[in-house]
């Protein structure tokens, strides 16, 4: 559309639809508050199903949105201008003075309550979930100082959390001054709070400075995985930052045994692909490492001020590695030219796999785990000596993870019956010990997989679930039963995968 001489703006008249893939709309059955919810996921190309804009993370905007509701329903936004109360008139004003891609622009609705947790932060959540979220995530404002102290200002105003109904499929999205996340983090110890550590850092790499293009979703991802696990190590220390690392790293291993050379470098070969295909482990966890080996090769002084200046000299704009690469040459390589080699940086950047020279992580923590687990599989230790209760949160995961083809039905009752597991609040351990139910048809947990899986759409659960069900002969028509009654309440990205997981028509 050529535009006569002397025109500057553009009003465009324009609906979206309820079939909008970027919003998801849930009827009061579906909610913990009988009120019905909306809320929107544009990641990584979703936002032009309901908002006339460019797509795609190189271009970014400001805007400003009046939204109007009922007045019993609470509209917030990815932006300033969020209120703490709902008002009589259900009309809200939003303003995004800071630029952002298209992919963050977010918006939710629903019967919303605000809990203040610092000067600059605070939770919104459903009334069900409002007091055990201000709890749980009772750190925020220190998580705000540590990042601060490590990268320098945060420039978004305010940080703010907006905790979603359980059919959000993704643990978090870190829409700019509002992130999203899934109730499924919250665990009434605070024991999962990586993910928020996570999606505030996104504050600084993705949010500040952006990937161009999703191919380079590494330069969102795995410095924000870095940067996710320097505040958490400031949190709770070494020892349990070093057990998320090797989580981590064991995934990242798994998973580069079966992925193509094209989509196994941290320069993703998607151009010709639906971004949606760029989500995956590859760009977060070994985007990770390769900040973690220029660490141990320059020092953690030397990175931290490079990321410093970095995050300074590229804020708010979209940037590709190629761009990334020679600021790194010139701003790092070329100061420690005996620690850094630009041909060592490549293999990580265009290769596949992992170099030889990457550093696996290590924790004794888990070796200790190791120990207990070989002891009572051999029957060396009785259930009552292991000290389960007294493990962080990782180490029961790696205990849990690491007896993959090893019970039966009778050590699945001792662990039941010593440790409460089919019973568990914390969804992390819950979904491994479904996992093992599956493997073994351990009733008791196959019970609670059918409650779980009618109620959470959480994708990093629902897929490898229902994956593992349509592998044993006895579970994938029930897997697809329980499916056709909990699809109406997932989300349709969570359909999807769910649908291709179990080898079913998608529709």
């Amino acid at each position: 559309i050529l535009l006569p001489a002397g025109v500057e703006a553009v009003r465009i008249d324009y609906a979206s639809s309820p079939a909008a893939f970027g919003l998801q709309w849930l009827d009061g059955e579906q909610t913990s508050s009988g009120q019905p919810f909306m809320f929107s996921q544009s990641q990584p190309h979703y936002a032009r199903t309901w908002v006339p804009l460019q797509d795609t993370p190189a271009v970014r905007y400001t805007f400003d949105a009046t939204v109007r509701v009922p007045d019993d329903l609470l509209a917030v936004m990815g932006a300033a201008g969020n209120a703490f109360e709902r008002n009589d008139r259900g009309e809200y004003d939003f303003h995004m003075p800071e630029p952002v891609p298209s992919y963050l622009m977010a918006i939710a609705v629903g019967d919303l309550e605000f809990a203040e947790i610092g000067s600059r932060s605070g939770v919104y959540a459903e009334p069900q979930w409002i007091e055990a979220a201000a709890q749980e995530f009772d750190v925020l404002e220190e998580m705000i100082d540590i990042g601060v102290d490590l990268y320098g200002e945060y420039r978004w105003g305010r940080y703010d959390l907006l905790v979603l109904p359980p059919s959000f499929p993704f643990g978090g999205m870190e829409n700019p001054r509002l992130s999203f996340v899934t109730p499924t983090i919250i665990a009434g110890d605070g024991s999962l709070l990586a993910l928020v550590a996570h999606e505030l850092a996104h504050s600084w790499s993705g949010n500040l400075v952006t990937n161009a293009a999703w191919r380079d979703l590494w330069l969102n991802e795995g410095f924000t995985v870095y940067f996710e696990s320097r505040i958490m190590e400031a949190l709770y220390g070494e020892a349990v930052e070093r057990q998320l690392a090797v989580l981590e790293w064991r995934d990242l291993v798994e998973e580069l045994e079966n992925t193509p050379d094209g989509m196994a470098s941290l320069v993703l070969d998607v151009d010709d692909k639906d971004p949606e295909q760029a989500f995956i482990g590859v760009p977060y966890a070994k985007g990770r490492f390769f900040l973690d080996w220029i660490e141990h090769r320059v020092g953690r002084e030397a990175i931290d001020a490079f990321l410093r200046a970095y995050f300074d000299h590229f804020a708010f704009q979209s940037i590709t590695t190629g761009t990334f690469r020679d600021y790194l040459e010139a701003n790092l390589v070329a100061e420690y030219p005996d620690a850094l080699g630009m041909d060592e940086v490549d293999q990580w950047l265009y290769e596949p796999g992992l170099p030889a020279f990457a550093v696996a992580p290590e924790s004794d923590a888990f070796d200790r785990v190791d120990d207990w687990r070989e002891r009572w599989l051999a029957g060396a230790a009785p259930i009552s000596d292991l000290p389960f209760g007294q493990w962080s949160v990782y180490q029961r995961l790696h205990f849990l993870i690491g007896l993959e083809d090893s019970l039966d039905a009778e050590r699945m009752t001792a662990l039941d019956e010593a440790f409460g597991l089919t019973g568990s609040g914390n969804y992390e351990i819950l979904f491994e010990w479904l996992m093992r139910s599956i493997e073994t048809r351990y009733q008791p947990g196959i019970e609670r997989l059918e409650t779980f899986l009618l109620n959470v759409g959480r994708n990093k659960f629902t897929r490898p679930l229902y994956s593992a069900l349509a592998d044993t002969e006895w579970g994938r028509e029930w897997a697809i039963e329980v499916y056709q009654r909990a699809r109406p309440g997932y989300h349709p990205l969570t359909r999807q995968a769910s649908e291709r997981a179990l080898g079913i028509d998608e529709g």
